[in-house]
């Protein structure tokens, strides 16, 4: 009986059922879930069958043959929509033509998209096999061995006499020089593409403006003296900008070529530069004053944020340039002014430059013979008249660019000629092998050019980062041994093999003894395995690829297996001898500074007033919060005209208070953007504080009421109770959101991406974007991750001393049920 008491449940017994432990409710749950477990099998195999079944109707014929599958990618440029419809109907052409081949065509949007898809492409190796290639990044791809060497195939065709063969004589030779390469020499050597189109470059010019003015209509003839005379004539108009003159790197080479002067000799010599030469910069600074000088007549504020491109669609610029024809279709829809294009002004020398675009064959292609036959096609007459037709470029093909489809003086530009006899001076640039020659030739320059700086001292800044980049360590001519991947594996495997032993013995001594318990366990470690291979796969594994290539020089163009071992020279390079590298996090610091506080602060007081409790309080909430979830790029472009230095909404609205103390708003993104750039970033990021907004408005409303009124009892006022009771116990929510809004600090990049590309110089140039240059740009994917993982110690040390300092001052009990 004593025992009855202790253990009474030993006794009970459970009533006789005739299915034991299973309600009649519980069985049709099984059902329920057994059905929707049928229903997601089949959907699941749907979709599989359906994708499978589509793709072996793209392999073979409804006969039964085999069909070659191509893969072609290219970009819309200029020409947009019509473009994207031109290749498209220039394929299908193609299909009728040869019944056993299909061609996918992939077109990811505009170049920057299209290269990067391309380098992820062929890192994967599985590049495409026909795609587009400029001729200012052959280099890199030509040097990792992905461009298909074209000399062997036009060599067999003639041989063979095929009817069908290019009219290798028909090119225009400048065009197709440029995409021939030999010991990082551009314009000599193996040919690996050939070119679709090109077009010379000159100045698109407003006739209806140069008839106000007064100004001499440009000829074929013309100089820079004509140029500068007529701008300033047009400039003089009221409302009207005389002109505006682009800087990019392979115009400037051009410009520079008209002044007798250039970077380099005529050998081509980079590894000896002629920038700091006189007659060079005496060019260079007569352009920057025909902007900053007091007769200056180009666009300053008005190209601020703008394509240079369209701002000659607003009819208020006198002439823009130098363009190419990839301006004409968008300003063939011109209607309220007339319109030209002139050559490319004279000075001391006649000269041009060209432009161009190639058709390029993978050397890794599956399908060779085939992939010639489709790039033949797509540089043949007809194809190069349907695009010619368009107005983007000029033909390749001298037949087709002295026809109709090319010279047309219907329709505008009505001097279609001197794009034609601008070939007879014209030359493709020549760059190094290296990516970053351009980028830092225009960044560093632009900041004399677009901003005014001293063109003596960016000159000398471009030359001093050229040395150091030729004898750094990890300069692109050095070689270094490939890393050891089958060593890594085997240590990697070796080590996931003793966690996996040590497991395993910790789980056969800790095994529960009871058969239910090791049914539990089992369907535990079911449930949790795909998780655990998903975090494996894609989040650990990237990890530790990451980390590996922080070691490596890998230029992120073809497999892993091309990549170099550097041990911690990617490491040295950047804290000892990349001053970008400092410049960057002096940027992201500077922003982090302002930002931070600005917005916590912000945030912190919207979600005071939406706590009030204020009629229609729920409309407030999703109005705060709707623009932290909007896209960034076009939140950007909106910010963009927002701090325009002329007539933008900021400076229209500090202009007259600042107009009183003898001061004026700042060109925000020029001139001014070292100083003022980072705090334009951080008033931006005002507008995307809903998230910690909301989270401090959930931590006011967990705040216990009773305290709150005990405050009030003793007689507090409402500013002594928030800072003496509502703040201590929002202190862990203060904490929380600004270890994360530190942490999103250090990650700016899109608005500085779309906004300013990181320009003038580096005053903008957050951290994340020059990883983005880095590993991206200049195919650095190696010092790309060894930034990543800099990035990662810097953020963990700063979320430490903020721990430190700020964890002892957190209140907990104000969050406690």
């Amino acid at each position: 009986m004593e025992s009855e008491e202790r253990h009474p449940r030993q006794y009970t017994r459970r009533p006789m059922s005739s299915t034991p432990g299973r309600t009649p409710l519980e069985r049709l749950g099984g059902v329920y879930r057994t059905c929707l477990l049928l229903v997601a099998v089949v959907l699941v195999l749907g979709a599989f069958g359906r994708v499978g079944w589509r793709e072996l109707g793209r392999l073979f014929s409804g006969d039964g043959e085999e069909v070659v599958e191509l893969v072609l990618m290219h970009w819309s440029g200029g020409g947009g929509q019509q473009e994207d419809d031109i290749v498209e109907a220039s394929i299908r052409a193609f299909e009728e033509r040869n019944p056993g081949l299909r061609v996918k065509r992939i077109n990811p949007g505009d170049s920057g998209q299209y290269f990067t898809k391309l380098q992820t492409m062929m890192a994967a190796g599985e590049p495409p096999d026909i795609f587009y290639m400029d001729f200012g990044r052959m280099a890199p791809f030509a040097q990792a061995g992905q461009l298909e060497k074209l000399d062997a195939w036009f060599d067999a065709e003639a041989e063979s006499e095929d009817l069908d063969a290019l009219p290798v004589d028909d090119f225009f030779a400048p065009a197709v020089d440029a995409f021939r390469l030999q010991d990082g020499r551009m314009g000599e050597g193996p040919l690996y593409g050939v070119p679709k189109d090109f077009t010379t470059v000159g100045i698109y010019w407003n006739r209806d403006l140069f008839d106000r003015a007064g100004a001499t209509h440009p000829n074929d003839d013309w100089t820079w003296d004509d140029f500068v005379e007529a701008g300033r004539r047009i400039d003089a108009l009221e409302g009207v900008t005389g002109a505006e003159l682009v800087t990019w790197p392979f115009v400037l080479r051009g410009y520079l070529w008209t002044r007798d002067a250039g970077i380099v000799g005529e050998d081509g010599d980079f590894t000896n530069l002629r920038l700091a030469d006189e007659r060079t910069k005496v060019a260079l600074q007569e352009l920057r004053d025909w902007r900053f000088g007091e007769d200056g007549f180009l666009a300053r504020a008005e190209a601020e944020g703008i394509d240079p491109g369209s701002l000659f669609l607003s009819g208020r610029i006198g002439m823009v340039g130098p363009f190419g024809r990839w301006v004409v279709p968008s300003y063939r829809s011109i209607e309220d002014f007339e319109w030209d294009f002139a050559p490319l002004p004279g000075g001391d020398a006649r000269a041009n430059v060209i432009a161009t675009i190639a058709w390029s064959m993978s050397s890794r292609s599956e399908h060779p013979e085939e992939s010639w036959r489709l790039l033949k096609w797509l540089t043949g007459p007809e194809s190069q008249e349907a695009q010619s037709r368009l107005g983007l470029a000029i033909p390749t093909l001298r037949s087709v660019a002295e026809s109709d489809a090319f010279v047309d003086p219907e329709v505008p530009p009505r001097n279609d000629r001197a794009y034609l006899d601008a070939v007879e001076v014209a030359r493709v640039p020549p760059w190094p092998i290296d990516p970053a020659f351009q980028d830092q030739f225009q960044r560093t320059l632009d900041v004399a050019l677009r901003t005014g700086g001293d063109v003596d001292e960016q000159v000398a800044a471009f030359d001093e980062w050229w040395a150091a980049r030729q004898a750094s360590p990890l300069a692109p001519t050095r070689s270094f041994p490939r890393m050891p991947w089958g060593v890594i594996g085997l240590v990697i495997a070796a080590v996931v093999a003793g966690l996996g032993l040590i497991k395993w013995i910790w789980l056969a001594r800790t095994r529960p003894e009871s058969d239910l318990a090791r049914r539990e366990e089992r369907a535990g470690w079911l449930m949790v395995m795909p998780w655990v291979l998903g975090f494996v796969l894609f989040m650990l594994g990237p990890i530790v690829l990451s980390l590996l290539l922080s070691l490596a020089r890998w230029k992120g163009i073809d497999t892993l297996a091309t990549a170099e071992y550097v041990g911690i020279g990617n490491y040295r390079e950047i804290v000892v001898d990349d001053p970008t590298f400092l410049r960057s996090l002096q940027v992201t610091a500077y922003y982090a500074i302002l930002a931070v506080p600005l917005g916590q602060v912000f945030a912190l007081v919207a979600a005071v007033i939406l706590n009030a409790g204020l009629r229609g309080v729920e409309a407030f909430r999703a109005a705060w919060y709707l623009p932290s979830v909007l896209a960034g790029v076009g939140m950007a472009v909106l910010w963009t005209w927002v701090f325009r230095s002329d007539g933008g909404l900021m400076n229209s609205l500090l202009e007259p208070m600042l107009e009183p103390f003898g001061l004026r708003p700042p060109e925000w993104f020029q001139a001014d953007a070292a100083w003022a750039g980072p705090p334009a970033f951080a008033i931006m990021n005002l507008w995307l504080v809903g998230g910690s907004m909301l989270i401090y408005l959930a931590g006011l409303r967990n705040i216990p009421r009773e305290v709150l009124e005990a405050a009030d009892i003793d007689g507090a006022r409402p500013l002594s109770r928030f800072v003496r009771v509502t703040l201590p116990m929002l202190s862990p929510v203060i904490l929380f959101n600004g270890i994360m809004a530190i942490i999103g600090s250090f990650q700016v990049f899109t608005q500085a991406f779309v906004m300013t590309g990181g320009g003038p110089g580096d005053d903008t140039r957050f951290y994340v974007l020059y990883l983005y240059n880095q590993a991206f740009d200049w195919y650095e994917m190696g010092y790309g991750s060894a930034l990543a993982w800099l990035l990662l110690v810097v953020v963990l040390l700063l979320t430490a001393v903020v721990l430190r300092i700020g964890g002892s001052r957190v209140h907990y009990e104000g969050m406690r049920a």
